[in-house]
């Protein structure tokens, strides 16, 4: 295969600051041409879809640093589908913000009120909490994850950012391309013990460019009518064992009509379909988080609301095409890997990821 223009491992117009000798930021690198590679590594947080009938070579390069909470990187790849499915989302409870400027090439992605065209230059948002379709040309961009409760509590209206761009020709969109892009070339001098100040100086001035756009669709308006359904969605899973989920109970706590209520939550399913994918996905996460508190499925059916464990067990095996002790060896997999001390091959899926 014909390596990347730039080289193997060198992004164009890549960090060139000489690196501190010790106590650097961490910094993950990858480059391949391998496909399968590239989507093992991505699907962690993305599942990536090349074009079959696409000819040009494959290539992918990543350069992270992980900036304390948050991680901040390059990214250049060949044209390709993203997407992020509802059942991955309940599955893994991601739950943070990717910011992404695009340096080249452009981004459409398709909602079910239509397409939305990202721009070259233009600040993307993408709400890793909902789901995404997008298609990718051929890119190189930057991507910042941000966790939830450090850029939500910043902004007048925290949700309905899904898909929202800030324009590249506004002053404030040119400034923060210009930081990022600042801060990425120093990344290498940058100090761990800096790192988390540096990131929050970030998260600050991207606040301030979302709170200071105008540029919303008529579809980002409503979304951004519509907060109390994150408010809600907190809700249920601060409360996966209690018998208070039902819709007439949440319409209630938050005075809303049971119609709105199941308007909000008909792309789940409905609401009683959306509190069983969260309390399905917290029981997975309990039966193989290798450092969590062993306990039988009894005890972890009562932790997330269900009434027996037969019942638990047949929607777990429905959901997941496994029974809960399949699960739990999954678990002790991973708790022998983490004992072993075996390193994982790349780390900044997990970083972007938020993990």
């Amino acid at each position: 295969m014909i390596p990347p223009p730039w080289g193997r491992r060198k992004l164009p117009e890549e960090t060139t600051v000489k690196p501190v000798e010790e106590d650097a930021v961490p910094n993950d690198v990858f480059a391949s041409t391998d496909y399968q590679e590239w989507r093992d590594a991505m699907s962690q947080l993305y599942l990536p879809t090349l074009d079959a009938a696409a000819d040009e070579p494959f290539h992918a390069e990543v350069n992270g640093f992980l900036l304390g909470a948050g991680t901040l990187g390059r990214c250049a790849s060949v044209q390709q589908a993203f997407s992020r499915s509802r059942t991955q989302i309940g599955r893994d409870g991601v739950d943070n913000y990717m910011i992404q400027i695009f340096l080249k090439g452009r981004c459409h992605a398709r909602t079910a009120r239509g397409d939305v065209i990202l721009d070259a230059g233009d600040i993307c948002i993408f709400d890793n909490a909902e789901p995404l379709d997008t298609v990718n040309e051929d890119f190189d961009l930057m991507a910042l994850a941000v966790p939830r409760d450090r850029l939500a509590p910043l902004l007048r209206e925290p949700d309905g950012l899904h898909y929202r761009r800030v324009r590249r020709d506004t002053p404030l969109a040119r400034l923060f391309r210009t930081h990022v892009l600042d801060v990425y070339r120093m990344a290498p001098a940058i100090r761990a013990e800096d790192g988390p100040q540096v990131f929050s100086a970030l998260v600050h001035f991207l606040a301030a460019v979302i709170n200071n756009s105008r540029d919303l669709s008529d579809e980002q308006t409503t979304l951004l009518q519509q907060s109390v359904l994150q408010e809600v969605r907190r809700h249920i899973d601060a409360n996966l064992e209690s018998e208070s989920l039902t819709v007439e109970d949440i319409a209630a706590r938050f005075g809303i009509s049971r119609t709105k209520l199941y308007r909000h939550f008909e792309p789940y399913g409905g609401v009683a379909a959306f509190v069983r994918e969260r309390r399905l996905a917290a029981a997975y996460h309990k039966l193989t988080d290798p450092y969590a508190l062993p306990l039988n499925n009894n005890a972890i059916a009562a932790s997330v609301g269900f009434q027996s464990e037969s019942a638990f067990i047949r929607a777990f095996r429905r959901r997941y095409g496994m029974t809960p002790g399949e699960a739990r060896r999954q678990r002790h997999v991973a708790s022998m890997s983490a004992a072993s001390g075996a390193p994982t091959r790349y780390t900044w899926p997990a970083w972007f990821a938020g993990v």
